[in-house]
């Protein structure tokens, strides 16, 4: 009776899982003066109204689309047509990017930065959500840089939005520095200090208000050791250290940190390192997972947990069917796509994917084509316990997806957001390989929705299948469960909303 009792309940509760309500609704109207989608920026005013900042570009970009491209940043109130209700274009934001934005009450918070004229600068504009005013222009980073100098600006808020930190960093020949910021949700700035490291790739915001950063690299050109920076900075004062792991790893996921811990997930491999490092997608052989555990008080990295691929999560990354026999366990061009914190740690996405560049007889490019084979989401405790979901996909682009795949939290789940073929169901099979429509380009365009829970359980719903809806950029929260993000079914973007079940 017990045995019954049991299965009935898991019976259930997976249902519970399939039959949650999502929405999903994208605009008609394209903006047809969008020619870098990923380079907007837009929150909620109120349902169906929002406030987006875009650049104004040069029509056309030798090279693509960069903040030199950049006329001025404008700044517009508008309903999901892209009709304005008001729009300014704001002073002295010529060759400035947009890094983040975000509502507080009556004010859109507007964080940009430039590299231009040897200067790396970032400046803080607040606007009256209503008047599109500007009420304050502050600068928060003023610096001078070398040509042959690294530098970097990042703006990241904490997951509960009540922190936003300003993080930058030179490093060159002659100097290195680096700057942490934070400031509240109304951006009174609350401390800044200097960095012990300025070789930062990773940055993360708590929701205790600590800042954190990561990065790794090769010691001594050992290919078969990694080596990992770390440092925490918060009101209290700075912690870093340097860590050694035993194993070739890459592509770091920064995940979450809670006291002197810091958790995070990273690739394992072996072979083009090197090459990887320079930004290079070298000749590498993937062969599992890592979660990882870095206390900064005893210096120690204290999990080190180890997952090889397993079979199925080979034949998901190669987009076959699980069960098959796997005669080869060469996987190469696994990338990290997205990340992000959960209650429980956090979560990664690691996606197959690589591009075929057709050439002709001078070695002139004549376009290129991108694949992507599958998906593995990682969901990682404090403990660096991993939790793995395959996500089967097999798609093909004209070049490389602004968004290949979106990660967020949300009452008490991860959802995926990507992009597949039409004929999916609303099932989540992950046995069963993945289909691909008879287009050349932008082979699939469906919309489809995955969610999963902290011990694994999966679901899915495909939200739009008549048009396409590439996704181009993360979603952003409003309120209410709803989530603003663009998609484009060519060149010109639309604005696309979907409501997901309720976190209360």
């Amino acid at each position: 009776m017990k045995k019954t009792l049991l299965f009935l309940s898991f019976v259930a509760l997976a249902g519970a899982l399939t039959a949650q309500d999502i929405e999903y609704r994208m605009g008609e109207k394209t903006n047809k003066k969008a020619y870098q989608a990923s380079m907007i920026k837009m929150v909620e005013a109120q349902e169906g109204q929002l406030l987006v900042v875009e650049p104004e570009l040069k029509a056309v970009a030798v090279g693509g689309y960069t903040s030199n491209s950049v006329k001025a940043l404008k700044v517009r109130l508008c309903d999901m047509e892209w009709q304005d209700v008001k729009s300014v274009t704001l002073p002295n934001t010529k060759k400035y990017g947009i890094e983040e934005i975000f509502l507080s009450g009556d004010r859109l918070h507007t964080i940009i930065s430039s590299d231009a004229d040897k200067k790396l600068s970032a400046r803080h504009i607040a606007i009256d959500a209503q008047s599109l005013e500007v009420v304050d222009d502050q600068m928060l980073v003023d610096e001078s840089v070398q040509k042959s100098d690294e530098y970097y600006v990042w703006a990241v808020s904490s997951p509960d939005g009540q922190y936003h930190g300003v993080i930058y960093a030179v490093w060159g020949k002659k100097e290195s520095r680096a700057v942490a910021m934070l400031f509240d949700r109304n951006m009174q700035k609350l401390w800044e200090r200097s960095m012990p490291y300025s070789d930062i790739f990773n940055v993360l915001v708590t929701n205790s208000g600590t800042v954190v950063t990561l990065r790794l690299g090769m010691v001594d050109d050992n290919k078969d050791i990694t080596a990992f920076r770390v440092q925490m900075v918060n009101a209290e004062g700075e912690k870093h250290g340097e860590y050694i792991l035993d194993a070739d790893v890459s592509d770091a996921a920064l995940l979450n940190a809670e006291g002197s811990r810091v958790l995070a997930t990273a690739l394992e491999g072996k072979g083009g390192y090197g090459m990887l490092r320079m930004g290079v997608l070298g000749n590498r052989q993937y062969t599992g997972l890592w979660g990882l555990v870095f206390d900064l008080d005893s210096q120690k990295i204290t999990v080190a947990n180890r997952h090889p691929f397993t079979d199925d999560e080979l034949l998901t990354l190669a987009n076959e069917a699980a069960g098959a026999k796997v005669t080869d366990r060469s996987i190469y061009f696994v990338r990290k796509v997205d990340d992000c914190s959960t209650p429980q740690g956090g979560a990664a996405l690691y996606q197959h994917a690589w591009h075929v560049e057709t050439r002709d007889s001078r070695g002139m490019s004549q376009g290129e084509t991108v694949y992507s084979q599958g998906i593995l989401l990682v969901q990682a405790d404090m403990q660096g316990a991993l939790t793995i979901n395959r996500i089967p996909q097999n798609n093909q682009n004209a070049s490389w997806p602004d968004v290949g795949a979106d990660l967020l939290a949300h009452g008490g789940k991860v959802y995926v957001v990507t992009n597949e073929s039409k004929e999916e169901s609303d099932e989540y099979t992950p046995d069963t390989p993945a289909k691909r429509s008879k287009s050349l380009l932008m082979a699939n365009s469906a919309l489809a929705v995955y969610w999963f829970t902290p011990d694994g359980q999966g679901a899915k719903k495909v939200v739009e299948r008549e048009h396409k809806a590439i996704l181009k950029t993360p979603l952003v929260a409003g309120a209410a469960d709803r989530f603003y993000f663009l998609t484009t079914g060519g060149l010109a973007p639309r604005i696309s909303m979907l409501k997901l079940p309720s976190s209360k």
